[in-house]
């Protein structure tokens, strides 16, 4: 192919024609990602939707609702063999887990082939996907290995640089956060601090990959832990008669006490990666015992909100079976389009269960995304539709510009998880 034919050589003059580097999984960590590096490199952006790969040629983000001007040096991708041209990969695909709990490798596994099948000497990997203490080593890298025929550390490398991404969150940037990193050899480390040291404020070397992987599930974990420790505070004060917003605000008066709420435990990262670390102690025979007892805290958290909700009607006069709920919030976190593991599906299903006649609104997200995905379509618009009880979820700002008042019959309830709506009836 002459090099006039070749995207790679209509670059902007700025870019390092010295590095190529191949981000695998354009999703919310993969795609913002793949943008800042092309700034400074020959980036390829590969993905296996075909619809995500157009969107982005075509400068649009599906997942932020955002419009962009394409990069030059950046070419999107869903073909293989563009790939050979990288002698870096960087792989950023999820990681869920099956419903036993135990870690579902499969998006892992399929990239680390299609990058096995492009890599050659000298070539380096890196994961940022969130995983166990080993697994980029013991099973990525034999991955890589036997996909490729080539030998980890002779021919080629890998490193490991967890993901922080935060959807929605405005002020905690890729370029702002400290970037953990880790490699297989000094020399391969030195790679990644070139690399992501051009796109991000502050870099963390961790002494191995392995530090840097539980690094990450301890970040998450602890998260899980202290929601989990408010959410039975919740309950807790429940039991007592206590207003356990009110209860929560008193401690927040003393200055070194953690200010988390109460509240669904969704997403792809905080309510999932306790799993993997509990995986791969159990494969050594450690039982976890707080982390365990925090996910069921968690857990439990839809089965409580629904007898509460139950109860709330029955204190405003409210016939359970002929009472109408809206559940504003679908995505897992608010000011996001997210919906993976979001709880909200579970407590409509146990709010039904109880006779509620059940709605589901959340402005932000795709409602045709979500009938895929949980079997229902959320509202398009409220309209001028009346509730008897109203349940705020999510603090999408766009709710804060509601006045859920307008929405309610003469016996209702607001209900605020939030703690933010000065007209809510209800709190935890």
């Amino acid at each position: 192919m002459k090099c006039v034919m070749a995207w790679w050589c209509k670059l902007n003059h700025k870019a390092r024609l010295d590095t190529t580097i191949a981000v695998i999984g354009l999703g919310y960590v993969g795609a913002p990602l793949a943008f800042a590096l092309a700034k400074h490199f020959r980036v390829i952006g590969f993905d296996t939707n075909p619809k995500r790969i157009q969107d982005l040629q075509h400068g649009f983000d599906e997942h932020t609702q955002e419009h962009f001007v394409p990069l030059k040096s950046l070419h999107y991708s869903n073909t293989q063999q563009d790939l050979i041209q990288a002698t870096m990969f960087i792989i950023a695909v999820p990681t869920p887990i099956f419903a036993d709990k135990t870690p579902d490798l499969r998006y892992l596994d399929e990239a680390s082939k299609i990058v096995g099948g492009a890599l050659k000497k000298g070539d380096m990997v890196v994961y940022e996907s969130t995983t166990y203490p080993f697994c980029t080593r013991e099973y990525c890298g034999k991955v890589l290995q036997k996909t490729s025929s080539l030998v980890l550390d002779r021919d080629f490398f890998i490193g490991y640089s967890p993901e922080r991404i935060n959807p929605g969150d405005n002020a905690h940037t890729l370029q702002s956060i400290t970037k953990i990193i880790a490699a297989s050899t000094p020399q391969a480390r030195q790679r990644m601090e070139r690399v992501y040291g051009s796109v991000v404020d502050s870099l963390y070397v961790a002494p191995s990959i392995e530090v840097a992987e539980m690094a990450k599930l301890i970040e998450n974990a602890q998260r899980d832990l202290n929601i989990a420790f408010v959410n039975e505070v919740a309950m807790m004060c429940d039991r007592l008669g206590l207003s356990a917003n009110a209860v929560l605000e008193a401690a927040k008066s003393k200055w070194n006490f953690l200010p988390f709420m109460p509240g669904l435990v969704g997403g792809h990262c905080i309510s999932v990666d306790p799993y993997y670390l509990s995986y791969i102690l159990q494969m050594c025979d450690y039982k976890p015992k707080v982390l365990s007892m925090g996910r069921l805290v968690n857990e439990q958290m839809p089965t409580f909100l629904a007898k509460k909700l139950s109860s709330i009607a029955k204190e405003c006069g409210l016939v359970v079976s002929k009472s109408k709920v809206l559940l504003l919030g679908l995505a897992f976190k608010e000011n996001c389009r997210d919906m993976r593991n979001s709880k909200t599906p579970i407590l409509r299903k146990k709010l039904k269960k109880y006779g509620f006649k059940v709605k589901v609104y959340d402005p932000l997200i795709d409602r045709a995304q979500a009938k895929q995905m949980f079997g229902f379509k959320p509202l398009k618009s409220l309209g001028h539709k009346k509730f008897d009880i109203i349940v705020l979820l999510n603090a999408h700002s766009v709710f804060m510009d509601i006045d859920l008042r307008e929405y309610v019959h003469t016996k209702h309830s607001i209900f605020d998880m939030k703690g933010i709506l000065p007209y809510a009836t209800h709190r935890l």
